[in-house]
């Protein structure tokens, strides 16, 4: 079971459609999120079993289909070690890059928390052109305050899209440390399970 969560916790949320007429804030995290001089407001959010929680948060006029900027906050209740978790996503994203070589990612850590910033990407079926390109920076975090124990995801992910690729590649490359820095030093908020 432990590994089941954990697996559902580490999917890359990369290309699925959504539908959801109500959005449930599991998680109580007051908003609006304000991150780079922007506004998140919770658009979606998932509780498929009793210990994984997901929680995605856009500007608002962003499409949760086709984003340009999204903040992702998940918790994954159980007694698990940061150094596996983040073992095990390598893992994902190394056997990822076997077959699409954008695929790319460093690992941080600092303060006993750790950050995978990681790029993933959609490309047309003959591999010559990039459809969408994914940057996620996420911060992993222990949580045990009594009530709650498990690891908090807080987390960005940025897209560009065939038509503005090289626009989202060339930010990316003059900004690279940008969003880590501001990923690594946002005050995440205290989660309250409902």
């Amino acid at each position: 079971m432990k590994f089941k969560i954990l697996f559902l916790f580490l999917i890359v949320p990369l290309f699925y459609l959504k539908a959801q007429d109500k959005v449930n804030d599991y998680l109580n995290v007051p908003e609006p999120i304000n991150l780079n001089q922007k506004e998140y407001n919770l658009a979606w959010s998932s509780h498929p079993n009793e210990n994984y929680f997901k929680q995605e948060y856009l500007t608002p006029k962003e499409d949760i289909n086709q984003y340009n900027s999204m903040i992702l906050i998940e918790f994954v209740k159980g007694d698990f070690t940061l150094k596996d978790v983040i073992d095990q996503k390598v893992g994902e994203l190394q056997q990822m890059k076997k077959t699409n070589p954008v695929i790319n990612y460093k690992i941080l850590e600092k303060d006993e928390e750790y950050i995978l910033d990681f790029l993933i990407s959609k490309n047309s079926k003959d591999g010559k052109e990039i459809l969408i390109a994914e940057r996620n920076v996420y911060r992993y975090k222990l949580i045990n305050d009594g009530k709650n124990k498990g690891i908090l995801l807080f987390a960005v992910s940025e897209r560009g899209y065939d038509k503005n690729i090289d626009a989202f590649f060339t930010n990316l490359k003059n900004n690279s440390s940008q969003l880590i820095e501001t990923v690594g030093n946002y005050k995440i908020p205290d989660i309250k399970i409902k």
